[in-house]
């Protein structure tokens, strides 16, 4: 079985705009002390990639919304992989 390929990054703010251009959510992966968010490798996530380079317009309420909620995510993450 094929292994699906993951895109990593620990910039919130493109996370936050591929949360909502894509309307998904991602895992996480915390190494070394820093937590990466996660997304399956497709041609719509290097779309959604593309907008958020080239200036979509996001709502701004929403989009800070979500980098507020993934924040607190990577830091929760992070702060229990140095817990266990």
């Amino acid at each position: 079985m094929q292994q699906e390929r993951m895109f990593q990054t620990p910039d919130v703010y493109l996370s936050a705009a591929v949360t909502i251009l894509l309307r998904t959510e991602p895992s996480y992966q915390v190494l070394n002390g820093k937590t990466f968010f996660c997304f399956p490798a497709t041609d719509g996530l290097y779309r959604a990639m593309g907008l958020y380079n080239s200036g979509v317009e996001i709502n701004a309420m929403e989009f800070s919304g979500v980098v507020k909620r993934l924040r607190g995510e990577a830091i929760s993450r992070r702060s229990g992989a140095n817990r266990g």
